[in-house]
């Protein structure tokens, strides 16, 4: 693999590992914010529950000649209460039911500042998981479909003396909105950090990565022009020849040639030229 190519595997490798560490970051925030509704939730509806049976205790020993009975001064009173209740959230709501043959009547429901009855279910529907929970004598929390069809983080609670539910819950889409446009935002940042940290890095190695490149070829260029001989040449000590390693004795000149890429051009060293010189003078003289 190229240098270029190992640098941009680099580059890849550090954007995954920045992405990733933004969503495990944002979906750590995301179940702490999840868990801390929860418990909200939970409290509400605890409450609820307990101030709502105290009610009905109080009424039922101190109003008894109240016409509708009990259960309906009650239902009036938690009604009026629910009117001063302020909403938590854009889609919170406080659900009070009771089931009714097999199916669930809501008594209470109090969404945005508005008290409005929502039309009854069937008991056995897929829809209003919570308060069919809370009916039958459950408590805690479930993320499930609301009455509306609608995903939902809901606690519930049974008001035991009376047989109702005390439901407090609020939209998935409404927990998840902020948390998804930081997602988008930290991706954005992140995409852009990691450009601008490309193209830093790319403008800081690519002369280096250039040099390099230059450095192999010059190399690769030496390594073609040139070419060693090693080990131990048996050379006869009197005429110069070198033996191969078939046996042969040959010329230095021509076992180089055999052996290298060098060339020869003969001439005569000043040494050989004296020798020479004095070797045809003394055949002059004779």
């Amino acid at each position: 693999m190229s240098p270029r190519r190992r640098i941009l595997l680099l580059i890849l490798i550090m954007a995954v590992i920045v992405l990733a560490v933004e969503f495990m970051a944002i979906s750590m925030l995301y179940r702490t914010a999840l868990d801390e509704q929860k418990s909200r939730l939970q409290e509400t509806v605890v409450s609820q529950a307990r101030l709502i049976e105290s009610i009905f205790r109080f009424n039922s020993i101190y109003l008894k000649n109240y016409p509708a009975g009990a259960k309906e001064a009650t239902i009036r009173q938690v009604v009026s209460a629910h009117k001063q209740y302020h909403e938590f959230g854009r889609t919170g709501e406080v659900v009070l039911a009771k089931k009714e043959k097999d199916n669930i009547v809501f008594i209470l429901q109090h969404n945005h500042g508005a008290i409005e009855i929502p039309a009854s279910i069937p008991f056995d529907s897929k829809l209003a998981q919570p308060a069919r929970l809370a009916l039958l004598g459950l408590s805690g929390t479930i993320i499930a479909l609301d009455y509306r069809g609608i995903k939902v983080l809901a606690a519930y609670e049974p008001v035991g003396e009376l047989h109702w539910a005390v439901v407090a819950k609020i939209d998935m889409k409404e927990m998840r909105a902020p948390f998804i446009k930081a997602g988008i935002i930290c991706t954005v940042i992140g995409i852009i950090a990691i450009l601008l940290g490309t193209i830093i890095f790319y403008k800081v190695t690519e002369p280096l990565i250039r040099n390099l490149h230059d450095t192999v070829a010059e190399l690769k260029k030496a390594l073609a022009e040139v070419s060693q001989l090693s080990g131990l040449l048996p050379i006869c000590s009197y005429c110069k020849k070198i033996r191969d390693d078939n046996g042969y004795w040959n010329q230095l000149e021509a076992y180089l040639q055999k052996h290298t890429e060098a060339e020869f051009s003969h001439g005569i060293c000043p040494d050989c030229e004296r020798k020479l010189r004095s070797e045809m003078e003394q055949r002059k003289s004779q």
